[in-house]
């Protein structure tokens, strides 16, 4: 069984199941986790000897935000400003550290910089384009011809291809 960690509505099936009285054993194998995850789970997450799904995945997304490989050292977030500063790519400084062992993403940078922006801060005006956000998939590719009509439904006279417009031809 491969890792994956435990979803809210994966939480709220094991509360229920064992409402219902079953076993973790066959509670685990229900929610398709190791048998191991869901005696942690239940261990970890028990207020007054009763398993809270609610309150399980709001300190597991806590547990997730403070752990040690989210942290980024002080030294490194001053570097990274100070590269800023003079104008240097976020991706160039994530290059750098990235060879002298310090990994930060240029993500992080870019979201670094935005939230500084949120907060007053001038970091932003040292981005090479002002760091115009990529939206993946809002803009259409072309658009969708309007009023359109399968080919099916066209007329009979254009399989004449006696008129004007009724040739069709791929010019590729």
């Amino acid at each position: 069984m491969s890792y994956q960690q435990l979803t809210e509505g994966r939480r709220y099936q094991i509360s229920t199941l064992l409402e219902l009285g079953i076993s973790i054993s066959e509670i685990a194998l229900k929610v398709k986790c190791h048998r191991a995850t869901a005696y942690r789970e239940l261990k970890r997450n028990r207020i007054h000897n009763q398993y809270c799904p609610t309150h399980a995945h709001a300190s597991s997304v806590s547990r997730r935000k403070t752990a040690h490989k989210y942290r980024i050292p002080v030294e490194h977030v001053e570097f990274a400003r100070l590269l800023i500063s003079i104008d240097w790519s976020p991706e160039q400084i994530s290059s750098v550290l990235t060879k002298a062992g310090a990994s930060i993403s240029h993500e992080w940078i870019y979201r670094y910089v935005a939230q500084d922006k949120r907060q007053g801060g001038k970091l932003y005006r040292h981005l090479r384009q002002g760091h115009k956000r990529y939206r993946k998939g809002l803009k259409e590719k072309a658009p969708t011809i309007k009023n359109a009509v399968s080919i099916d439904e066209r007329p009979s006279i254009v399989d004449n291809r006696e008129r004007f417009g009724d040739w069709e031809i791929d010019t590729v």
